[in-house]
């Protein structure tokens, strides 16, 4: 049990962070489906356990707060993939590199 509770500890960030994008998908218009939802969400919660350390030491900020910082993270985490993907989809590049790699026309 004490294992269980080890491991548990070591997502605490990505915990904080799949709470901050659930609350974060009630006003996000564009999620249209559960796969849409379920991707914000899971991008949320790996921003939050694989950032939060590194912003809390960037902007020196005490690690009692990094549970907000894991929140606020996974809140933004998605519309940021949201938009990296809009962005991606909506360039020359995706063009360039869908005729070089000879996808569907």
């Amino acid at each position: 049990m004490d294992n269980l509770f080890k491991h548990l500890e070591d997502f605490k960030w990505a915990f904080a962070g799949f709470i901050g994008a659930l609350v974060a998908v009630r006003f996000q218009n564009d999620l249209k489906t559960k796969g849409s939802i379920v991707i914000f969400v899971l991008s949320g919660s790996a921003y939050a356990h694989y950032l939060t350390g590194l912003v809390g030491d960037y902007f020196n900020i005490a690690p009692s707060s990094a549970g907000g910082i894991g929140f606020l993270l996974g809140a933004f985490g998605g519309s940021l993939t949201a938009a990296i993907i809009r962005a991606i989809t909506s360039s020359d590049w995706a063009e360039l590199l869908r005729k070089k790699i000879g996808g569907s026309e």
